[in-house]
C-alpha cells in the first residue's frame, strides 16, 4: 500500500512536540507501506529554514519526499500549481493520511485544507489525525472566559490575547465543519480524549491512538540522579504554555524558599520574550531565575533529572511529553487540570490544580519542596510509563487504526 502522507512542519530545523510525534511515526512507516511525503506551502516558502541533513536521512529509509518539493527553487510559491504537481503525485497512492490536521483561516501558509482538497479532487480516501489543537473549547463562552483570564495573566498582552481566542475558537469550528463534510474521510484518530470533551467530534469513526506518545532511549541515563534544590519549567514559550503563569507562582514560592529557578526554551515572540524579561525585573527574580534558552535533550534530561520539582501551568496541551520525562526521571509535578493533561490525574507524583488558580499551585508547590515525600511506587504508573518507552508501539497504534480502512 501507498500512502500519501501530510504533516505539518516536519521539515524545519526548530520543532515542537507534535512534530517529535510525527517524524518518530512516520519514519517508522516504511516497514509496513510506501511512503510518500507532500510538504505544505510554508516549507516551500521557508525551503532556507528546512533541516536538509533530515531530508537527506528520509529518503535513506525510504521515504520518497514530492518531487515538486525536491526540485522547487522559486521564490513565488502558487498554491494551485502545487495542487496541480500534487495531484498527479497522488494518482498513484492508495490513501491520504494527514498527521496533523488543522484548518487556520490563512490556509495558504499553513496548509490546513491541501490534504483534504487532494482528497475531493482525485476521489482518495483518507484519515486525519489530530493532535496539536491543545485544550481550545468550542464552548464559546468558556474560551471567551478563558482569554479574559489569561489576560489577567499578562495584561500587557491582554488584547493580543482575546483576540487569538476568538481566533482560534473559528478556526476550530472550521476545521471539524470542513473534515465531517468530506465524504472521503474514513476515520479521525485523536492523541487524548480532550478532543472529545472539548470539541464535540460528531463522526463515527473515531479513535483514541494508545499509546499516543513516547520517550526517547537515551533519556534512560539519565534517571536516579540526585535532586538539587531547584525548580524548572520546560516549554515552548509562549503565553499559552503558562509562562507568564510560571512567573506569578515562582514570585511567591521564592518569597519564602531559597530555591533555583530553571526555565528552558525558546521564545516564539519577540515580544513575549520582551515582556517575560520585563517582569523578571519587575518582581526582582533576575537572580532566582535563570533562563537557559532551547537546550539539547541531553542538557535538559539532565537539568530535569536533578530538578526537585516541575511546575507546568499550561493552558493548551493534548497529552504532555514534558509530564511523561519528568515523571520518568522521577520529578514530581504540579500543573493545571485541563482536559489534555487530566491523563495523568490518578498519579501521586502529578499533581493538579483547577486552572488559573495560582495560590493552590503555590501552596502544593511549596509543601513538595518542603516535606519532598512524593511516592512513585505505583504499579499503574510503572505500566503507562513501560507503555510509552518504545515510539514502534505508536507507529503500530497508527498502523492497526490505518489497516482497518485500507482493506
Amino acid at each position: 500500500m501507498r500512502i500519501a502522507i501530510f504533516a505539518n512542519g516536519i521539515l524545519f530545523n526548530k520543532v515542537g512536540g507534535a512534530q517529535k510525534h510525527m517524524r518518530e511515526v512516520i519514519e517508522r512507516f516504511p516497514q509496513f507501506y510506501d511512503i510518500v511525503y507532500f510538504p505544505e506551502p510554508q516549507t516551500y516558502q521557508e525551503k532556507g529554514s528546512c533541516d536538509f541533513e533530515y531530508i537527506k536521512y528520509l529518503n535513506t529509509i525510504n521515504i520518497k519526499i514530492s518531487e515538486y518539493f525536491i526540485n522547487f527553487s522559486g521564490k513565488e510559491v502558487i498554491m494551485q500549481d502545487i495542487i496541480e504537481h500534487y495531484s498527479m503525485e497522488i494518482e498513484n497512492c492508495d490513501f491520504i493520511y494527514d498527521l496533523d490536521f488543522q484548518y487556520y483561516a490563512e490556509n495558504f501558509k499553513y496548509g490546513g485544507e491541501l490534504s483534504l482538497t487532494l482528497s475531493r479532487r482525485m476521489g482518495k480516501k483518507m484519515g486525519v489525525c489530530l493532535q496539536d489543537l491543545g485544550d481550545v473549547n468550542m464552548h464559546f463562552f468558556h474560551e471567551l472566559y478563558s482569554g479574559f483570564a489569561l489576560s489577567l495573566i499578562a495584561p500587557r498582552l491582554s488584547l493580543f490575547v482575546a483576540g487569538i481566542s476568538i481566533y482560534d475558537y473559528i478556526n476550530r469550528k472550521l476545521t471539524l465543519k470542513k473534515l465531517i463534510s468530506n465524504k472521503n474521510l474514513e476515520f479521525i484518530s485523536i492523541v487524548n480524549n480532550s478532543y472529545k470533551k472539548n470539541m464535540h467530534i460528531r463522526f463515527k469513526n473515531v479513535y483514541r491512538l494508545e499509546p499516543s506518545n513516547a520517550l526517547d532511549t537515551k533519556i534512560q541515563k539519565y534517571r536516579g540522579m540526585a535532586k538539587e534544590n531547584k525548580i524548572i519549567f520546560f516549554a515552548r514559550l509562549v503565553y499559552r504554555k503558562g509562562i507568564f503563569d510560571f512567573i506569578r507562582v515562582v514570585k511567591d514560592i521564592t518569597k519564602t524558599s531559597d530555591v533555583k529557578v530553571i526555565i528552558a526554551g525558546e521564545f516564539q515572540h519577540k515580544f513575549e520574550k520582551t515582556y517575560f524579561f520585563t517582569l523578571l525585573s519587575k518582581y526582582d527574580l533576575n537572580e532566582s531565575v535563570k533562563y537557559l534558552g532551547k537546550l539539547t535533550d541531553d542538557e535538559l534530561y539532565q537539568e530535569l533529572s536533578t530538578a526537585s520539582l516541575m511546575i507546568y501551568p499550561s493552558h493548551s496541551d493534548s497529552f504532555s511529553l514534558s509530564i511523561l520525562q519528568a515523571i520518568y526521571l522521577g520529578t514530581p509535578v504540579v500543573a493545571y487540570d485541563i482536559a489534555g493533561i487530566s491523563l495523568y490525574k490518578n498519579f501521586s507524583c502529578v499533581k493538579l490544580v483547577k486552572e488559573f488558580d495560582i495560590r493552590k499551585m503555590v501552596e502544593i508547590s511549596q509543601n513538595i519542596l518542603s516535606n519532598k515525600n512524593i511516592s512513585f511506587n505505583d504499579a499503574t504508573l510503572d505500566d503507562f510509563i513501560n507503555q510509552h518507552q518504545d515510539w514502534f508501539n505508536v507507529a503500530n497504534a497508527h498502523k492497526k487504526i490505518l489497516d482497518v480502512h485500507l482493506q
